[in-house]
């Protein structure tokens, strides 16, 4: 597992085209939940992380729109790559403590997560991280459709372990 942690960790520091379309093949088989949604990174930098959300039919609710939960998932995965970028996953265990999302429009084209890496305070979360063994992280990812307009807005919180210090593996 470690092999395959250090392999994610260095396709994240480097974002190339061809890296981002082998971290978008090798997620898709780590993070089977998120594979039938058509996920895509498509950005992945210390300044923003971009996911895009494909406005189809198995994304749909039943009003024809994309579904709340699809946002919402887009959201978390977006919260989440923000962490891997700051500290990657060989070194770190993160895991999802709390959602909230605030739908403001109705998505009914494609459309894409942004969070930036730079809501991580990197010196903040290193020094509990030494002292405490653990850190909760707060993150905000908007969902905007393919005319830039925000449909939701999602807050996570991450609790963020050396993976020394996690009992359960």
């Amino acid at each position: 597992m470690k092999f395959a942690y250090s392999l994610i960790d260095k396709m994240i520091n480097n974002p190339s085209v061809t890296n981002l379309m082998a971290l978008n093949k090798v997620l898709t088989l780590a993070i089977p939940f998120n594979a039938p949604h058509g996920f895509k990174i498509k950005e992945l930098t210390d300044d923003a992380v971009l996911i895009s959300l494909p406005n189809r039919k198995l994304n749909h609710n039943h009003l024809s729109g994309v579904h709340a939960c699809a946002m919402a998932t887009v959201g978390e995965y977006c919260a989440g790559m923000a962490i891997l970028k700051s500290f990657g996953i060989s070194k770190y265990r993160l895991i999802l403590s709390d959602l909230h999302v605030k739908y403001t429009y109705q998505g009914r084209s494609d459309l894409e997560g942004v969070c930036s890496p730079r809501q991580i305070d990197k010196e903040s979360v290193k020094k509990s991280l030494d002292s405490e063994g653990k850190y909760l992280q707060t993150l905000v990812t908007n969902i905007r459709d393919k005319n830039g307009k925000e449909v939701a807005t999602v807050t996570t919180i991450w609790q963020i372990k050396d993976w020394e210090q996690v009992k359960t593996k």
